[in-house]
């Protein structure tokens, strides 16, 4: 009996104990209080934030969530929602966090963005970081875009265009295509690397690196006053990107505007210390503004600048460069060659100390044949550089290597935007070697258009029509060049026969 009360007893306790408990439980959460977010809810949450216009709600979302988060997801995504608002510092933080926790493929992403932003922002580690990007993720697009990027750097063009292929193949979007603009670059396809540039450059996450990209090709042929304004936009939105710095002071230079490139030649520097293209680029600005005296007439005053660079610094390729060109100015031509051979001495590399050689054998010796090795080597360091290939052309129209000399002439002639008459000219030339008459004719033409001015184009259009007996154009060309002040001796010859009635035989 005593059992059967007691059991009774416990059979109505239990159930109001348990509701005795509901109640504390109620009393224990306070009214309003949300159930805790899983991390999904949260990156779900802060993704509709960002959507909706809001990137300072998800950032502020995703920064907390990664104070947290031992998996290194949230910090991944603050990455990519600070990396479109051109927080680059922060962006690289966000990325450099998850890439420490992550693996596999999203690790692979991380230190990939992170190792793009470190290209952007002029840091030294960036090929590292894309190397370690490929180790986490061999088949991942951001590591092997971020890896195309590097070797393009590093002037391993025919490696970075596979890289970039493949990074496109793997859906990298606009940013893999703006590293195969960078890739093309390095191999000299400045037509390709353009395409792919402006392909890229709508899109966020590629906008600035492709307008960098596309800033320097317009430089690189012959377009500076286009690349400045894209520069201009980049550096407002982006004013960490200090990849674009850099390129503006090169784009003042090419406009002869040193002394505005020095202050973004210095901002550069003053943002990445451990950048040595960024100090190396000061000095260079430096022998641009003593070469400037130049234009001015002021020749003694450059050379007395540029001697005091080069002793200060001398092992700085540029500085020689810049004395040999304001020597060359003098006619000093064998102190000037001896600059120039240390120059090249101290980086083989520079493009410009071969380019200068050769134009001190070709144009101030008036020996072609000695010119030769020193154009092919600055246009092997520079593929992309027009006035190089240019003059190369000239060269090997002077030897009578007419057939190669249509070929390099031809990829200058071909360069997206090329619009000087020079290598038309020489073009032209060639072809008139050869004695491919209309093919000379169509070159001339084209250079003429450009030049109407020119008496070397028209006085080699005299000479196709000749070649063609075709008297009334012989007479029309070479007449024009007459007038315009031509004077080698052969074709005026010819011209007062050809006038007085003789027939072209």
């Amino acid at each position: 009996m005593k059992r059967w009360i007691l059991a009774l007893a416990l059979g109505l306790a239990l159930p109001a104990l348990a509701d005795d408990k509901a109640k504390e439980a109620k009393k224990g959460a306070p009214k309003g209080t949300p159930k805790a977010s899983s991390l999904e809810d949260v990156l779900a949450e802060a993704e509709q934030k960002s959507a909706a216009g809001d990137p300072d709600g998800a950032v502020a979302l995703l920064r907390k969530a990664a104070e947290q988060d031992a998996t290194g997801e949230a910090a991944l995504h603050l990455g990519r929602v600070l990396e479109v608002q051109y927080d680059f510092d922060l962006a690289m933080d966000a990325y450099k966090s998850a890439g420490s926790k992550l693996s596999g493929a999203k690790k692979g992403e991380a230190l990939g963005r992170l190792s793009s932003l470190e290209d952007l922002r002029g840091v030294p580690d960036s090929v590292t970081t894309a190397e370690s990007a490929s180790a986490a993720d061999n088949a991942g697009a951001w590591p092997a875009l971020a890896l195309a990027k590097a070797r393009a750097r590093q002037g391993k063009g025919d490696e970075a265009v596979a890289l970039a292929e493949k990074a496109r193949a793997s859906g990298g979007g606009a940013a893999a295509t703006a590293a195969l603009g960078a890739a093309q670059e390095a191999r000299g396809n400045f037509a390709a690397a353009e395409a792919a540039y402006r392909e890229a450059i709508t899109a966020a996450d590629a906008r600035v690196a492709a307008s960098v990209g596309l800033a320097r090709v317009l430089r690189r042929t012959g377009r500076a006053p286009e690349a400045e304004p894209l520069l201009r936009q980049v550096i407002a939105v982006a004013p960490g990107a200090i990849e674009a710095y850099k390129e503006s002071a090169r784009v003042k230079v090419a406009l002869n505007r040193p002394g505005e490139a020095m202050a973004d030649a210095a901002t550069a520097a003053a943002m990445a210390e451990g950048d040595l293209d960024a100090q190396r680029l000061v000095q260079e600005v430096t022998v641009a503004q003593a070469l400037s005296d130049l234009a001015l007439g002021q020749t003694d005053m450059a050379i007395e600048t540029l001697s005091a660079l080069r002793d200060r610094e001398p092992n700085l390729s540029p500085a020689r460069v810049g004395l040999a060109k304001a020597l060359m100015a003098k006619r000093q031509l064998d102190p000037a060659i001896a600059e120039l051979q240390k120059a090249v001495e101290i980086d083989p590399a520079d493009a410009e100390a071969h380019y200068q050689l050769g134009y001190v054998s070709h144009v101030l010796k008036g020996n072609a044949a000695a010119a030769l090795p020193e154009y092919e080597r600055a246009v092997a360091a520079d593929p992309g550089n027009v006035v190089y290939r240019t003059n190369l052309g000239a060269a090997l129209t002077a030897v009578k290597d007419f057939d190669r000399a249509v070929a390099e002439l031809t990829k200058v002639t071909e360069t997206p935007g090329y619009n000087r008459a020079d290598a038309w000219i020489y073009l032209g030339q060639a072809h008139l070697g050869a004695k491919r008459y209309k093919d000379a004719i169509a070159a001339l033409d084209e250079a003429v258009a450009i030049a109407p001015n020119s008496d070397q184009a028209h006085a080699f259009l005299g000479w196709c029509y000749f070649g063609l007996k075709d008297v009334d154009n012989f007479k029309k060309y070479a007449g024009k060049a007459k007038a315009l002040g031509h004077k080698e001796p052969t074709l005026l010859q010819y011209l007062t026969r050809v006038e007085a009635g003789e027939k072209i035989k």
